[in-house]
């Protein structure tokens, strides 16, 4: 009987760890949701400029608190945030139309820019589980941390400017094409270093 009740003990113990961490894994992909996947397209601002206060269809107002990480990089750099999560099928067509375009190379994981796009420093961030995944809340128009969202950003003048759409990049709700996403970058680079090529 005491054999049973310590071998019971015993799994119990052993177990217990394993459940933790998957509870932990589902809680973070329940709040990370992909959009899409759950056939919810937002509608998005279609770039004109970019900004530096949060536009009026926002939850938020004023300048957004940037994080310093992203502030350090955008002074030399444009930034670009890829905000994707695990399975999530429109963060992947969103990849794969990057590659595609010449954008980018790599998985989402690991992912870079290409040498035509050198003057963009390229995070790609696994929303749920990466250390700086939590600041998409920052930048989607509800305080959300739905994926994919993409943000470009850089800095002149001391000033941050900026631009962000949540969904994927399919020319729908607002959203821009790849195309445009890829023109959306190009205009980064004029206004950020005056059409000189960095």
């Amino acid at each position: 009987m005491m054999k049973k009740a310590v071998a019971l003990l015993l799994a119990l113990a052993l177990a217990a760890p394993g459940a933790y961490i998957a509870y932990t894994h589902v809680k973070a992909l329940n709040v990370a949701r992909c959009l899409g996947c759950i056939a919810m397209e937002p509608k998005a601002e279609k770039f004109r400029e970019f900004w530096v206060e949060y536009p009026d269809s926002y939850k938020n107002e004023g300048i957004p608190a940037h994080p310093s990480w992203v502030v350090n990089e955008s002074r030399e750099h444009v930034v670009m945030l890829f905000f994707w999560g695990p399975s999530c099928e429109p963060c992947e067509r969103q990849w794969e139309g990057m590659k595609r375009a010449g954008m980018v190379e790599g998985s989402e994981k690991d992912g870079r820019m290409t040498e035509n796009y050198s003057y963009v420093t390229l995070f790609s961030l696994n929303a749920p589980f990466d250390k700086n995944g939590d600041s998409i809340r920052i930048y989607h128009r509800k305080g959300g941390t739905e994926t994919p969202t993409t943000v470009i950003l850089f800095e002149r003048n001391n000033t941050i400017y900026w631009y962000a759409f949540s969904g994927e990049a399919n020319g729908e709700g607002g959203r821009p094409t790849v195309e445009e996403l890829s023109g959306i970058l190009e205009k980064a680079r004029e206004e950020k270093y005056g059409g000189v090529q960095p």
